[in-house]
């Protein structure tokens, strides 16, 4: 009688067990998704805060271009790389990232124009890069690969300004880009208004950026 006791005793604390590493499977999967829409409502929030800033930025200077050319490069930078880490939280097709990438991608081009319209009138020694990739899977190698040159030479020049660009997202004004430059292959770059198609070797890059 005393063994069955024992065995009914071990087999409601294995049920109790089992319940409690399922509750707390449960409770750290919701901490953890939670946290991950906190992440992308942030990221979005920043990104459409951080255009309007870029636009108030832009009519105080537009009388005094040269006066303060403190852009957001650092805010893009630090978007960009929140937005690659939810990319690899989710994935990069998930909608909600792909949706996410909208107002950033806009930030983006607003940045471009600005910093290459104060380069002309401030003259001002920036190398500004248009890096057109796509994540489909006939073109995602190669825009890895380019991505990662960029960040050397990123790292390399203090003077070289690159923006990436997914190239099949359903924006408007990306297609505007494209056609204004003739881009029809991706990985594509666009260097100082001229076009690179396809993959550049650091070596090529760094050639045109130091005989410029």
């Amino acid at each position: 009688m005393a063994k069955r006791q024992v065995n009914r005793m071990k087999y409601i604390a294995a049920i109790t067990l089992t319940c409690l590493i399922f509750i707390g499977g449960l409770w750290v999967g919701s901490t953890i998704t939670n946290s991950k829409i906190n992440d992308i409502l942030s990221v979005e929030q920043e990104s459409r805060l951080q255009l309007e800033n870029l636009q108030l930025e832009e009519e105080l200077l537009k009388d005094t271009p040269c006066k303060n050319p403190r852009l957001l490069s650092e805010s893009l930078e630090d978007l960009g790389t929140k937005l690659t880490y939810l990319e690899t939280q989710y994935s990069k097709g998930d909608q909600r990232i792909l949706d996410l990438k909208k107002p950033y991608t806009l930030l983006e081009i607003r940045h471009y124009l600005a910093l290459k319209s104060m380069t002309e009138k401030c003259d001002k020694d920036y190398t500004i890069i248009l890096f057109f990739y796509s994540n489909d899977p006939a073109n995602i190698k190669e825009s890895e690969e380019q991505g990662f040159v960029l960040d050397y030479l990123r790292k390399k020049y203090d003077n070289v300004k690159a923006y990436s660009i997914d190239a099949d997202m359903d924006l408007g004004i990306i297609g505007v880009l494209k056609d204004k430059y003739g881009v029809s292959i991706i990985p594509s770059l666009v260097i100082d208004d001229k076009v690179y198609a396809g993959f550049h070797e650091k070596e090529e890059l760094e050639q045109v950026i130091e005989n410029k």
